[in-house]
């Protein structure tokens, strides 16, 4: 589904609770359900570790590695407990009160507007992730009706919009440091993005 599909796996697990949720949802029989080795699930981690060159983030097990970070979550109880577990050391989030305080100049253009900065969501509800932006940046990013209320593939229109944004103000165009200026809740759709915008 995230190779081929209009939407992202994750959407809709979180709509429906699991991907073998969605499948029933939609007729089909549910994918077969076995318990993968704990040693397996660990040596992912350390695979995915070495191909990132540092300890990954449960969103990029979802986007790159075998499993889901959710089968981690079951088994160990936490990401970074699995992370503990496997022998690396978690990652020091940046607390999402960081991204929620206003700060002085928009994160993508840097100009620090008399009409102060809006708070442009990527994700809604109680796991709300964005970012603040000024006025004429935000709508920018909303161009071409890349608005939840007008299509339910904003998102990627948003994330491509932000990306041809970004790189007129920056020369640093990973997937990272666009995923980590911006607050993005997965590098996954970051990278798929960029790979439909030409920078």
């Amino acid at each position: 589904m995230n190779d081929r599909g209009e939407y992202w796996a994750s959407q809709y697990q979180n709509e429906f609770g699991g991907w073998n949720e969605a499948l029933r949802e939609a007729g089909f029989e549910p994918n077969q359900v076995w318990k993968v080795p704990t040693d397996d699930l660990l040596n992912e981690i350390r695979r995915l570790a070495r191909e990132l060159n540092r300890t990954p983030k449960k969103e990029q097990m979802d986007d790159r590695g075998e499993y889901y970070g959710r089968s981690y979550l079951k088994r160990f109880g936490s990401w970074n407990e699995a992370v503990r577990q496997a022998g690396l050391e978690p990652n020091q989030r940046i607390s999402q009160s960081a991204f929620r305080e206003r700060p002085d100049a928009c994160r993508l253009c840097g100009d620090s507007p008399d009409a102060g900065l809006d708070f442009h969501h990527w994700r809604y509800g109680e796991n709300k992730a964005g970012c603040y932006l000024c006025r004429a940046c935000h709508d920018d990013i909303h161009a071409g009706g890349a608005r939840p209320d007008n299509d339910p593939g904003w998102l990627m229109g948003a994330v491509e919009n932000l990306i041809r944004c970004h790189a007129k103000h920056s020369e640093e165009t990973s997937v990272q440091a666009i995923t980590t200026r911006y607050n993005i809740p997965s590098e996954g759709l970051v990278a798929s993005a960029m790979s439909n915008v030409e920078v």
